[in-house]
């Protein structure tokens, strides 16, 4: 019987941040400024190395560690703007995957236990959280990142998902995980939990969600 869903953000809940700042035809990063992708991809990937596992401390609040990114992007990259700016631009591309929000009502209607497991930086998700709402789903002690754990998902520990497991109090074969990456779930599989792949780029993705849960006996 399943008792919980853990789910992730990026590609599941929200449409993808980088993706789509990097990408967009017409207000992403490579069009904007006229950038290769292979340089936004470095440079990218050595921050995301630097923020995803690092949690606020001190007076340095997720805003400020926001500003601290930009402004080292934008420095690596010598782009003729500020770090305002691009939590701006970053905040406009925080969009929700069509029929989740629904979904996820329907699911906390039936007393089914909602956490999320991100590996994100410390703004991201509380961006990504504000910005959706979805405090009305998911409270604070079951809200997991890989800022605040210091191990992504992939980690050999399985350090995320025991800890989502643990916030959510139930057995880890009573809960199902939903990720838009097969290494995730293979993880997730690993460590005993129900395993889904979510279509992320498919537009019926909260349909097809819905669809596998109501097979499952879950809704």
């Amino acid at each position: 019987m399943i008792e919980a869903i853990v789910f992730d953000i990026g590609g599941v809940l929200a449409h993808d941040v980088w993706q789509n700042l990097v990408f967009d035809e017409g207000e992403g990063v490579v069009s904007r400024y006229h950038l290769a992708p292979g340089q936004l991809d470095q440079v990218g990937e050595e921050l995301w190395q630097m923020f995803a596992y690092r949690a606020p401390s001190g007076k340095q609040g997720w805003k400020e560690l926001e500003l601290e990114y930009w402004d080292l992007f934008i420095k690596r990259l010598q782009l003729p703007t500020t770090p305002d700016e691009f939590v701006e631009l970053t905040d406009r591309f925080i969009q929700p995957v069509e029929g989740m929000d629904r979904l996820l009502g329907l699911l906390q209607s039936k007393g089914i236990g909602l956490a999320i497991c991100s590996d994100n930086t410390a703004f991201w998700i509380r961006r990504q959280m504000d910005k959706l709402a979805l405090h009305r789903f998911f409270s604070p002690g079951k809200v997991l990142d890989s800022s605040t754990i210091g191990v992504p998902k992939t980690d050999p520990s399985f350090e995320m998902f025991r800890a989502a497991v643990d916030a959510l109090k139930v057995d880890k074969e009573s809960c199902v995980f939903v990720d838009d990456r097969v290494g995730n779930i293979q993880r997730a599989l690993q460590f005993g939990l129900t395993g889904v792949l979510f279509p992320s780029h498919a537009t019926y993705g909260a349909w097809y969600l819905e669809t596998l849960l109501r097979r499952m006996g879950v809704v």
